[in-house]
């Protein structure tokens, strides 16, 4: 229970980094085969087995009261035995790692594929990633035979060894009998009923090494894992908000194979930045760095002078409210996506913020706080998640505002209306926009930062689409 929740708690703390690099199913196989592992190896690698041990020695010493030499069989028999399941046991662990390996990629191709079910159909890629899939299923195949060959060689040579000394003993006690040497019967018959009956436990304790192995694999990929650097260190300072003054200093994110250079600016209180760029030229970069979901390569990102290296990250979200484009939507309902503690007695305030957002559609056409949105949000058009993030935002009141394409998916009714919002909260609030030029809304920014290209301080954000 403590590890399942701990495994988590890492995983939901790890940074983005890592997840885009690696992709998100590699780390589910975690949560199933690895844990499942771990409690093998507690339940039967440790407890059973201790247990098995102390069965064992106690039939040994039940044999040496019976017949002392049939104690020497046994222990004759043993070492061959164990030596062999312990080499056997080496060339598993190594045919395990790449099974593993191999199923956790194709989890994790699985997973990437179904976030992407929309553009898998709407450009007829079924054919070519069938294709993927089938080639990933059969590296899966190959290297699961292989794993399981030895597996099961392993768990036909533990029955097959513990009759042959069963054999040896029978041999035994005829050599005995054909060399004219007296016997106990009643004591040989116990013994060897005593045997058979142990046989079991032979088997089971010859099995743990197994049992361990696996273990071992399943500790070191949660280890690697709960050991991963946090992206929010409790050990940080908590984020004290001044003012709402925001800058980059000198700010370079290696990504992959290339690097994004920020050039130098300050956004101060109460203004509305406006930050435009081609694609590629580091928007979604900047606004992962302003989100403290990257940490800068070099340089630093500061809010009221403190870098977001230095402070909690959950703490300075509490002072900084995103409007996304592209960030899934999160919740079952409308209620649970827009409110952060999801309190019933927050229901009334996000009753009203809803209505707020949707002041221009029609009654039947406004969604309600219990309206499903499905999965990351499928159910709603675009139009519909864009509103939503805007209430979200409204809900929190925070001091900094982002908004990445403000307008994006909005009709002019509703553009409108999110326009007269945004001028509302000023002088109020620091904002900054995120958008392709002048593309939608009519703003009057303090600044315009063009990436790559300096700093305006004068001009307007201008779109057609509104008068």
């Amino acid at each position: 229970f403590e590890l399942r929740n701990e495994l988590f708690k890492a995983q939901l703390m790890m940074p983005m980094t890592i997840y885009e690099k690696k992709g998100i199913g590699k780390y589910l196989l975690r949560h199933s085969g690895d844990l499942k592992s771990i409690q093998n190896y507690l339940a039967k690698g440790l407890i059973t087995f201790a247990v098995d041990v102390f069965l064992i020695l106690l039939l040994l010493i039940a044999l040496y009261l019976l017949h002392a030499p049939l104690v020497l069989v046994v222990v004759l028999f043993l070492p061959f035995l164990v030596g062999l399941i312990f080499y056997l046991n080496k060339n598993l662990h190594d045919k395990s790692v790449v099974n593993r390996n191999n199923k956790s990629g194709l989890l994790s191709f699985v997973s990437a594929s179904l976030n992407v079910i929309v553009s898998i159909k709407g450009f007829n890629r079924i054919t070519p990633e069938l294709n993927k899939y089938q080639k990933r299923s059969g590296k899966l195949l190959k290297s699961g035979l292989s794993y399981f060959r030895i597996k099961s060689l392993i768990t036909a040579i533990i029955p097959g060894f513990t009759y042959l000394m069963l054999l040896g003993i029978l041999y035994y006690v005829y050599t005995e009998k054909e060399a004219g040497n007296t016997l106990n019967a009643g004591a040989m018959l116990s013994a060897i009923l005593l045997l058979i009956t142990a046989l079991p436990v032979f088997r089971r304790a010859l099995r743990v090494n197994s049992i361990w192995e696996l273990g071992n694999i399943s500790f070191k990929k949660l280890l690697l894992l709960l050991n991963e650097r946090a992206d929010d260190d409790h050990a940080l300072v908590d984020f004290k908000f001044k003012e709402g003054s925001v800058a980059i200093r000198d700010v370079a994110f290696d990504y992959d194979h290339h690097t994004v250079h920020l050039d130098d600016f300050t956004i101060k209180k109460g203004e509305i930045t406006l930050i435009t760029g081609p694609t590629g030229s580091g928007k979604t970069t900047l606004l992962k760095l302003f989100a403290g979901l990257y940490l800068p390569t070099k340089g630093e990102v500061l809010y009221d002078d403190q870098s977001t290296k230095d402070v909690n990250k959950k703490s300075l979200r509490k002072s900084v409210s995103f409007i996304p484009e592209d960030w899934p939507m999160h919740g079952k309902t409308v209620f649970d996506t827009i409110s952060y503690s999801r309190k019933k007695e927050k229901r009334e305030k996000a009753a009203e913020v809803l209505t707020k957002i949707q002041a221009s559609f029609s009654e039947k056409n406004r969604l309600t706080l219990d309206t499903q949105i499905g999965e990351m949000g499928v159910k709603l058009c675009k139009g519909d998640r864009k509103l939503l993030a805007y209430g979200r935002a409204l809900l929190s009141d925070k001091p900094i505002l982002i908004i990445d394409e403000p307008f994006s998916g909005l009709d002019d009714a509703s553009s409108a209306l999110i326009l007269d919002l945004i001028n509302n909260m000023m002088p109020h609030k620091t904002i900054i926009v995120f958008d392709k030029a002048a593309e939608s809304g009519l703003l009057k920014p303090d600044q315009i930062i063009e990436l790559g290209a300096g700093v305006s301080t004068s001009g307007l954000f201008y779109s057609e689409s509104i008068h």
